[in-house]
């Protein structure tokens, strides 16, 4: 009983913690969404490895175009992924 008990509040804990990232990662994409068009508006150019990395994007080279943006821009993976993703979706 007392293990079922248990389960059933680590599922919910889990659940939890899964929709307040959720909530978070919405926030932080309508903040760079913000940000981007500050930008934009303020004239403020992409960073230079920008069209380096649609190239590798058009070459199938995903791996790579990550590998460059880690390098150059200072992100961790997840961000570099992030974004290489907005840049081969369109979105920056």
């Amino acid at each position: 009983m007392e293990i079922i008990l248990l389960m059933v509040l680590v599922v919910l804990v889990g659940l939890m913690v899964s929709s307040r990232m959720t909530a978070m990662e919405k926030r932080m994409r309508q903040q760079q969404n913000t940000l981007n068009q500050m930008a934009k508006q303020l004239g403020i150019p992409e960073p230079p490895v920008h069209e380096e990395v649609k190239q590798l994007l058009a070459d199938g080279q995903d791996i790579k175009a990550i590998k460059i943006v880690r390098e150059e821009l200072g992100l961790s993976l997840v961000e570099a992924k992030q974004y290489v993703d907005a840049i081969k979706h369109g979105e920056r």
